[in-house]
């Protein structure tokens, strides 16, 4: 389906090689999993999570005008009781969704290249324990952002590059016995 989108400076499409990418990443854990879509956008990489079987997305922007274009989107694939949507900044949704105490499966990351958004998020969300024992987190980020091997609990575990655009996935460190 055709989504809508924000014709803006302040928000940039994930190209579809790259999303193409991510999902056969992830596809495996979407079923029943618990999503959070930080930096929504218009909603199309947690839409395609509740397409792919998630049971629950939460989607976050910091303008407005963009979760009101997931909302219309989430109305126009009839997906809207399976999600929750707001508008906040990233740091401020992850101190509310932390006083929900809602754990999360799967979390997306798309933000604004190159402000460090990627590595404070991934740093908050281990600290607020945002996880579930299964988490994983991954990021688009340009090519030019230096990813660190360990979050918080999470280890980066792959790093791919598609021309500009890089995919880094985060999962939970292993526990030592």
């Amino acid at each position: 389906m055709k989504l809508i989108t924000n014709e803006s400076d302040d928000t940039r499409p994930t190209l579809d090689r790259v999303k193409e990418a991510l999902f056969s990443m992830i596809n495996q854990n979407i079923p029943g999993s618990v999503v959070l879509d930080l930096f929504a956008g218009n909603g199309a990489l947690g839409i395609e999570t509740l397409s792919r079987g998630a049971s629950k997305v939460y989607f976050n922007d910091k303008t407005s005008r963009c979760s009101s274009i997931v909302c219309e989107n989430l109305a126009h694939t009839n997906l809207l009781e399976k999600a929750s949507v707001s508008t906040a900044d990233y740091r401020e949704a992850i101190s509310i969704l932390k006083k929900k105490g809602i754990r999360f499966d799967i979390i997306l990351l798309d933000p604004p290249y190159g402000n460090g958004f990627v590595d404070d998020a991934i740093k908050l969300i281990s600290d607020n324990s945002l996880y579930s024992d299964e988490c994983i987190v991954v990021a688009e980020h340009s090519i030019n952002d230096i990813m660190p091997e360990t979050i918080g609990c999470f280890t980066k575990t792959k790093n791919k590059k598609y021309g500009k655009v890089c995919l880094s996935v985060y999962e939970i460190k292993e526990r030592e016995i």
